[in-house]
């Protein structure tokens, strides 16, 4: 233990010795009281009290050996990990090959020149600055890229200024996810209101960090840390990161065959058109679609999505194209229904067990399958319905956008001058543009052999077998089914809109009064109904009551509709609109450029020709086709005395 004289003492520390004795006395510094030969107190310092400085001042000063615990510790010297030139980005291999490339020309002037190496580098260096002004570069630098390139280390020719706080942030932990808190909630929000919460919040916890960074830390920290599908989930939901982020399954087409894959939906029209009455509406697109090929196949224009619409949409597309193996569709009512695609998911566990009829499309041998509710990475012809938005309905004049901000401002004036597109002409444009121009456009699907062909030609090489139903067949097909009933007192009945229509004659009652049985009918003609047994065959063709003969349309809604206002059975829904060709609308439109274009390809259209047809019929008798289109046993009767009668019914 060495001790130290306070006038020794206050020489280390540069102070006086009144100073030293004070700091004893405290107990600020060790000491220890000695008595001299005089008997008098001598104070001595302890020289462990003092500090490393003083205590190293002391050892150099008397030249002695300075112990370990007073040198200093060197830091260990960093070793970068070894990293191949592969595993830096594009601008840092850039700036590896030119400082590889500067080091190789410092070589060689030294080399060359007449100078002493260290000249020879001084001179180097005024050259490489003249050359590249924007180069940090200097003697010492160039001397620790070359041992950093000797030593193998590429890292070592970077330039890392400022790299030590790179993703750094003033923004204290704590006050971050108090942030996120806030941030990723589905209230979304804004970075300057989640800030103030914060900011309240800390000023109740946790003061000492206060005061808060400013808005563009905070701004650049939510840019730069955050990851984007976490913010979509945090800030807009599941469905929006399962939409926008989730995996998905990617589909092949490589192996799929035209008619094998049709995929349907309905389509809001962005144009206003004008019906019969002078009333100005949207009209919709109810369409299938054939994955393969990119073609639509069946389209009907429609006032309003029904299950009708669909299997009119579905005939067209059958007799043009022929019967597909499946249908993907999404959760709707107009396709999950029990007589056309059946309930699906939508079958209460109660009527699991009961007796159905086979729905339209099983009768026609089609399998349909149903998009996950909600999925909108399912419904791919949506994909399709945006071209129709762009390349279709944008060529109307009175095209309203798809929302308030894309409504063009001519639309309002366009309305007043009543250059509104009819119903008529607008279904038949519609028609014409879709066969004719949009499915004689390049191909552009997933399949890139095909790349260049239109989707037509697509169609027609995929197209291996085509299943065809003759017309007959084909109405019988298609016609609506109802649930089973028990053949009572007045026969059978269809329940349409919530009015009953009763069928029934003498031979029906005779023979299967009490029995099981399901009808089907067509939309179109009520005047008669099929009859058949709970297992599907076919048992007779059945009139209607004399009192209740009625012809209804082709779409239940609108029966539903007119009957609550006359509360009688009439025709409702108009025919189907004739095809007419566009008139003239004198200059030049993009409408008509492309309904020339349409025009031309239509008169180029052919039948399309597969390997194999295939017939697919309704598995009845010629006889039974000459009964489910009335010919034989439909009772006809007088238009007027149908209305008579009607009205003394109405009277009762």
């Amino acid at each position: 233990m060495i001790y130290l004289t306070t006038t020794e003492a206050a020489e280390l520390k540069g102070c006086s010795e009144r100073y030293i004795r004070m700091l004893i006395f405290e107990g600020k510094i060790e000491g220890k009281k000695e008595l001299t030969s005089n008997n008098r107190e001598k104070l001595f310092v302890q020289l462990s009290s003092l500090t490393q400085q003083e205590q190293l001042r002391y050892y150099k000063s008397h030249g002695r050996e300075i112990p370990d615990a007073l040198l200093p510790k060197r830091k260990p010297k960093t070793v970068r990990p070894h990293k191949e030139l592969d595993e830096f980005t594009a601008d840092q291999r850039e700036q590896i090959a030119l400082w590889m490339g500067i080091i190789k020309s410092w070589d060689e002037y030294c080399a060359e020149s007449k100078l002493q190496k260290v000249p020879a580098t001084e001179k180097f260096v005024r050259l490489q600055q003249n050359v590249n002004p924007g180069l940090n570069i200097s003697k010492g630098i160039l001397y620790r890229k070359k041992a950093s390139l000797k030593a193998d280390d590429l890292a070592g020719l970077l330039d890392n200024r400022g790299s030590w706080k790179k993703g750094t942030s003033s923004i204290p932990d704590v006050a971050w996810e108090c942030f996120l808190y806030f941030y990723l909630d589905e209230a979304q929000y804004s970075i300057q209101a989640c800030m103030e919460y914060t900011e309240m919040w800390i000023r109740q916890e946790a003061p000492q960090y206060l005061p808060l960074p400013d808005y563009s830390s905070f701004y650049r920290k939510v840019q730069r840390d955050i990851p984007k599908p976490l913010e979509i989930m945090g800030r807009e939901g599941m469905k929006a990161f399962n939409d926008r982020c989730g995996t998905y399954i990617r589909r092949t087409y490589e192996g799929m065959t035209s008619n094998e894959w049709w995929i349907a939906d309905n389509h809001t029209f962005d144009v206003m058109t004008k019906d019969e009455g002078g009333k100005v509406h949207r009209l919709y697109l109810t369409a299938f679609f054939d994955a393969r090929s990119g073609i639509f196949t069946g389209c009907y224009v429609t006032s309003a999505p029904s299950s009708q619409a669909t299997l009119i949409a579905l005939r067209k597309g059958i007799l043009k194209y022929g019967i597909p193996d499946n249908i993907y569709v999404d959760n709707g009512r107009e396709f999950l229904t029990r007589d056309v695609g059946g309930l699906g998911h939508r079958q209460k566990k109660s009527t699991k067990n009961e007796f159905n009829p086979p729905p339209v499309f099983q009768r026609l041998g089609i399998h349909m399958t149903n998009a996950i509710v909600r999925n909108a990475k399912a419904k791919i012809i949506e994909r399709r319905f945006r071209d129709v938005k762009e390349r279709l309905s944008k060529l109307f004049p009175t095209y309203t956008g798809g929302n308030v901000l894309e409504k063009p401002e001519r639309l309002k004036k366009v309305l007043k001058t009543d250059n509104i597109p009819t119903d008529e002409e607008f279904t038949n444009a519609v028609e014409d543009i879709l066969t004719y121009y949009f499915n004689e456009k390049t191909y552009s699907g997933a399949v890139n052999a095909d790349s260049g062909k239109t989707r037509m030609s697509v169609f027609e090489e995929n197209l291996h077998e085509k299943r065809v139903a003759s017309e007959a067949d084909l109405n019988l097909l298609l016609m609506r089914s109802t649930r089973s009933q028990k053949v009572g007192r007045r026969g059978v009945h269809v329940i349409v809109a919530g009015e009953r229509v009763d069928y029934y004659n003498d031979d029906l009652k005779m023979r299967y009064f009490g029995e099981s049985v399901y009808c089907r009918y067509d939309p179109e003609n009520m005047s008669a109904v099929r009859v058949y047994d709970i297992n599907d065959n076919y048992l007779m063709t059945v009139p209607a009551d004399n009192d209740a003969i009625l012809e209804y349309g082709a779409s239940k809604d609108a029966i539903a509709q007119a009957m609550k206002k006359t509360r009688s059975f009439e025709k409702l829904t108009r025919e189907q609109l004739k095809a007419t060709a566009v008139t003239s609308l004198g200059k030049k439109t993009a409408l008509e450029l492309v309904l020339a274009a349409a025009e031309e390809n239509k008169a180029n259209a052919h039948d399309v020709q597969p390997k194999v047809v295939k017939l697919f019929s309704a598995n009845e008798t010629s006889d039974d086709m000459k009964l489910a289109v009335g010919q034989t046993e439909v009772v006809t009767m007088d238009k007027a005395k149908m209305i008579r009668n009607i009205e003394k019914r109405l009277e009762e």
